[in-house]
C-alpha cells in the first residue's frame, strides 16, 4: 500500500517526532496503563525501526504519557500529543480523564495508539482511507496502525 496525503496544512516529519536516536524512550504518570501498554505493542509492528523503550536513569526521557482535566465540551480533546521543541525536552501524551472516563477499552487504545503516531511524526489522515490517524476516532474504534499507517510510518523512517 501506498502513503496517503496528510489532511491540508500538515505534514509528517521527523522534526516534529519525540525520536531521539532512533528510538523513544518514555515515561508513565498516567491511570491508563492498559491503553499505553497497547499502544507501545502495536507501534513496534514487525520491520518498525522506532524502538519504544522505557526511560532509565542513564537515558534522556523523550515522553512522558499523563493525565489531565480538560472538561467534556465538544470540542475538549479526548487526548493529545504535545510537542515541546527545546533541546533535551519532554514531549507528552496526555489523556484527559473527564473524556477517557467510561469509555470502552477499544476507544482508550485508539486514543493512545493515535497520539503515539503523532509523537511518531505521522499526521492527520482523510476519511478516505482506513487509518488510524483519522483527525476522530472511528466507530468501532481503529485500535492499531492499518496498512496505509504502516506505509506513512515507513516512508518517514526508512
Amino acid at each position: 500500500m501506498a502513503p496517503a496525503p496528510c489532511i491540508s496544512g500538515e505534514r509528517e516529519r521527523r522534526s516534529e517526532s519525540s525520536v531521539d536516536d532512533g528510538e523513544i524512550r518514555w515515561t508513565d504518570k498516567t491511570r491508563y496503563d492498559t491503553a499505553r501498554k497497547n499502544a507501545l505493542k502495536v507501534w513496534q509492528f514487525s520491520g518498525a525501526r522506532i524502538k519504544l523503550r522505557p526511560d532509565s536513569a542513564t537515558t534522556v526521557n523523550d515522553l512522558e504519557f499523563r493525565d489531565y482535566r480538560g472538561g467534556t465540551a465538544d470540542r475538549a480533546a479526548v487526548a493529545q500529543y504535545v510537542r515541546d521543541s527545546s533541546t533535551a525536552a519532554t514531549d507528552y501524551v496526555r489523556f484527559n480523564r473527564d473524556k477517557m472516563s467510561g469509555r470502552s477499552r477499544a476507544f482508550m487504545n485508539s486514543a493512545a495508539s493515535h497520539e503515539l503516531g503523532h509523537a511518531l511524526g505521522l499526521c492527520h489522515k482523510s476519511g478516505r482511507v482506513l487509518s488510524l490517524m483519522w483527525t476522530d476516532i472511528a466507530s468501532p474504534p481503529i485500535t492499531s496502525p492499518q496498512a496505509v499507517d504502516k506505509a506513512n510510518y515507513n516512508a518517514l523512517w526508512r
